[in-house]
């Protein structure tokens, strides 16, 4: 009998992690890092190996066969008996310690556009630059070694919380494995040696070209203004009155993918809405899941859903956190209106923190297909083998062309003069067949 040890390296490109929401340790409306009993950030190896499994079902060559198993086991069905998997994740290890930090996320209302209410929270994230020592098994390996080896190579997993808008995207820096023959004497004795992390495979660096997964990256131009608010207030040490600064990050002027994405899922329920496409209805979430609306249209198959009873799905698309670059800020005074004289309301003058130019990208990029291939035949002329662009492509372009005509702002006060954003990269152009969208939304049923 052989065995095979792989060990992997990964290091965090974004921000993330997996999250515990269930701990009772963490305060009130913070989601904090899942932890071991010695207080140490954790990386489930469950998490990994359903990662691991999707990622190598895109290779044919590692597909089971009459004479080869599934490297994962066999998806259990009704009253059939349990099969374990080949491949195992042994273990995790947190390699660079890095300090934690907060980030402020908030539900964007899907009708509105803007900030829900009462829905402001934090997650603990580990930093960039982060990195795990994962250690993988099989036993009994065989012919397909070679191209799972390069799967490892390829693997850029989207692990914990958030990958719909970035969060906790990987790659594997490191990568080492070896063949033990249990019937040799000398690899059994190095076997049986194995007694620490320290004793496996030592991860040598290693580089592989995965595919592009970005399906838009645009840079964006702040027209009037970009208020996007911590939820809290600071007090200014010169006139001690109070004021809200605008989200940053190291320093840096922050446009979440949270904000980014809400707003692109508000424009694209809208535009379903207008064409008589289906879509969710105006019920707030509960009453949603209870008559089961989500889960169903185009909206939800792109952008996720959440549900009862396993009724979930992530999305389909991450919209990355994007900074500033070369903003301009200013501090701009507001004061609220009295609805019956008109005039202004005595003691509620406030500042907002307000970014007045600058530019940052939209960048999403495809988490598994978008669009499902279009069947043979269903062009209309022969001779015309240009592909298509697949419909749910064409309602994100779509909402990106309403947010660069100025219908839809990002952040907050889109109201009051802000918001307004353009695209400035001189080869964006609107898709030729936006003219047909309404069209095949209508005719097309998911």
């Amino acid at each position: 009998m052989k065995s095979a040890l792989f060990s992997l390296r990964l290091r965090m490109l974004t921000p993330g992690g997996v999250t515990a929401p269930e701990a009772l340790y963490a305060p009130q409306n913070t989601v904090p890092l899942r932890r071991d009993h010695n207080n140490d950030v954790h990386l489930p190896g469950s998490t990994l190996a359903g990662s691991l499994r999707e990622h190598c079902a895109r290779y044919t060559e590692l597909h089971p066969t009459e004479k080869l198993s599934e490297l994962f086991g066999p998806a259990p069905e009704a009253n059939e008996r349990r099969a374990a998997s080949p491949v195992g994740v042994l273990g995790t290890l947190l390699r660079s310690g890095r300090e934690t930090s907060p980030a402020k996320r908030t539900s964007i209302d899907r009708k509105r556009g803007a900030a829900a209410n009462t829905e402001l929270h934090h997650t603990e994230l580990l930093a960039t630059g982060t990195e795990f020592d994962v250690v993988l098994r099989w036993d009994r390996p065989d012919e397909r070694l070679d191209t799972f080896l390069r799967a490892l190579r390829e693997w850029r997993p989207s692990i914990g919380r958030g990958a719909s808008h970035g969060a906790g995207k990987c790659e594997v820096i490191g990568l080492g494995h070896r063949v033990y023959d249990l019937a040799d004497s000398a690899d059994l004795l190095d076997w049986i040696g194995l007694t620490s992390p320290e004793d496996y495979p030592t991860a040598q660096p290693c580089t592989a070209d995965a595919a592009d997964d970005r399906l838009i990256d645009v840079e964006l131009r702040i027209v009037d203004g970009l208020h996007i608010g911590t939820g809290e207030t600071e007090t200014d040490s010169e006139t001690e009155r109070e004021r809200n600064p605008a989200l940053k990050r190291d320093g840096e002027f922050l446009v979440p993918g949270t904000s980014l994405k809400g707003v692109l899922r508000s424009r694209v329920e809208y535009i379903c809405r207008v064409v008589g496409a289906p879509t969710c209805s105006g019920r707030n979430r509960e009453d949603r899941e209870d008559h089961g609306d989500c889960g169903h249209c185009r909206p939800c198959r792109i952008f996720g859903f959440s549900g009862k009873e396993a009724h979930t799905r992530r999305a389909r698309i991450a919209v990355h956190d994007s900074t500033v670059t070369e903003p301009v800020k200013e501090w701009r005074q507001h004061v609220a209106i009295d609805r019956f004289t008109g005039g202004a309301r005595p003691k509620l003058l406030y500042t907002d923190e307000v970014v007045t130019a600058g530019r940052f990208r939209l960048r999403i990029d495809e988490l598994e297909p978008l669009d499902e291939p279009e069947p043979a035949g269903s062009s209309d002329s022969v001779a015309d083998r240009t592909p298509r662009t697949g419909t749910n492509r064409l309602l994100l372009e779509a909402a990106l062309a309403d947010i660069h005509d100025g219908l839809v702002g990002i952040g907050g006060r889109t109201t009051a003069g802000c918001g307004t954003v353009r695209v400035s990269d001189p080869d964006w152009q609107r898709p030729a067949e936006m003219t047909e969208l309404a069209e095949r939304l209508r005719e097309e049923h998911v």
